[in-house]
């Protein structure tokens, strides 16, 4: 039941932004109503009492203003664009799947890599590719592809090293790649062109990289010099050995290729640049649109064609089930975020930031938008919800302060929410992966985050001042 009416509004919304009817805005909003109502008893505490203030603060707005019933009503749906998003990504994970690429993945690690610092970076570096594609999903699949191999390296805590190399390698493309929700939101909300900032975003994701891997490096170093040269010979004989008894790729799966990856993701990026510039459709949209024919013909290409036509199904399903607690609190968020444009409340909040931004000048205001979705990651709200309400709010042009340069300065706040929030789906995730606490994930990353916000800052006022 729940399935039918989440992939029923999905699909409504679809329909409509290429269709455009009444009738579909209508079926839209009920879909949207019915989804709170039924989700409700099903989900979270927590999400409950969020989702429940949004829709009371919303409801209080529309009863203010005098509002009809009509109104109530056609304020809901209005975050089915990120809900799209969010439920049909993760097929394009599944070419990377049916191709085999960890197997391909493994076989490089056993014969190629011979330090941990080296280990580090390539572990670091895969999430980083594989985040462009698959999102979250890239997580259980580097930490099953890599996990084994660890044991073949002089590491000490091992939990820690595997989920820092996962997790910031994974949260860096969050600055730029189409694939993730939050860029879609900061474009569509900000009403930036997504290709006018790749050209500053691309390169600061990759210097995140860099930063990540020399401070990884320096860690793995460090640590080398105190173990003793016996246990360094003894573990290097395991890896040797390890080599020489692996299955041979011909008589096991084969695995294709990760320069493939690669290759898919520079097309990916430059049909999405191309039909940005030349079709009239949300960022949302179009990313939403283009995923499953992308995924498919990859598919197709590995002669897995039929394959992926069977797995879509079952992930999509399954899927779907999962996302009861994200339903929920975007449709509330969106039917506040309705209430909020309809009743002209936006103009006092932003009059209100207004006031704030003279108070301390721009240059500090600029620096503190990073630390919006951080902060509110830390009391449960997901970034892509925190930044929707944050973007709504904040008026660029009356603020002094280009679309270009509130876009990235909210996507590199995005990065690090991603890294540190203790309750969002990344720290949730790794823990379950590693069996440790997703407090204890968040500190692991506290270094790395608390330098790349200051690479952040310094970025921002560099191009303030450049203009």
């Amino acid at each position: 039941m729940k399935q039918a009416l989440f992939i029923a509004a999905i699909a409504a919304y679809l329909v409509s932004e290429i269709y455009p009817s009444e009738w579909l805005t209508w079926l839209q909003s009920g879909l949207s109503l019915v989804i709170i109502v039924i989700a409700f008893r099903s989900i979270k505490p927590f999400v409950q009492l969020l989702g429940t203030i949004f829709l009371s603060t919303g409801a209080i707005l529309l009863a203010l203003n005098g509002a009809s019933w009509t109104d109530y009503f056609l304020s809901f749906g209005s975050m089915l664009n990120v809900l799209s998003l969010f439920v049909l990504i993760p097929m394009i994970a599944l070419p990377i799947e049916l191709g085999h690429y960890a197997v391909r993945v493994q076989a490089i690690l056993y014969s190629k890599v011979q330090h941990s610092g080296m280990l580090y970076c390539i572990t670091s570096l895969l999430s980083y590719i594989l985040s462009s594609f698959m999102n979250l999903a890239t997580l259980p699949m580097m930490y099953h592809s890599i996990q084994p191999s660890l044991q073949y390296y002089p590491i000490q805590q091992k939990d820690r090293f595997i989920s820092r190399a996962i997790t910031h390698g994974y949260s860096m493309p969050i600055l730029w790649t189409p694939v993730a929700p939050i860029v879609g939101i900061i474009v569509e909300m900000t009403g930036v062109s997504w290709s006018a900032i790749l050209p500053i975003v691309i390169p600061f994701s990759l210097l995140g990289l860099a930063l990540d891997w020399l401070m990884g490096t320096w860690v793995a170093n460090r640590r080398l010099k105190k173990i003793s040269l016996t246990t360094l010979e003894e573990i290097s004989a395991a890896r040797e050995s390890a080599v020489v008894h692996q299955p041979n790729e011909s008589n096991e799966v084969k695995g294709s290729h990760p320069w493939q990856i690669l290759i898919a993701i520079v097309v990916l990026n430059v049909l999405v640049f191309v039909l940005e510039r030349f079709t009239h459709m949300g960022f949302l949209l179009l990313v939403s649109i283009i995923v499953i024919p992308f995924a498919y013909v990859w598919s197709l290409m590995l002669g897995k064609g039929m394959a992926f036509i069977t797995s879509s199904q079952t992930l999509l399903s399954s899927h779907v089930l999962k996302m009861k607690d994200q339903f929920f609190v975007f449709l509330s968020a969106g039917f506040m975020i309705s209430a909020i444009k309809s009743t002209g409340s936006n103009h006092a909040i932003k009059e209100g930031i207004m006031a704030i931004q003279h108070a301390i000048g721009s240059d500090l205001f600029l620096l503190m938008i990073p630390l919006i979705p951080l902060a509110l990651a830390f009391i449960g709200l997901h970034p892509a919800v925190g930044l929707a309400l944050a973007a709504e709010s904040l008026n660029p042009q009356a603020l002094g302060i280009s679309v270009q340069l509130m876009a990235i300065a909210m996507l590199t706040g995005a990065a690090t929410a991603f890294l540190m929030g203790p309750y969002n789906a990344t720290a949730g995730m790794m823990s379950n992966l590693i069996g440790k606490s997703s407090y204890k994930v968040s500190n692991w990353n506290a270094p790395f985050t608390i330098v790349y916000l200051m690479m952040s800052m310094i970025l921002l006022i560099i191009l303030k001042k450049v203009g």
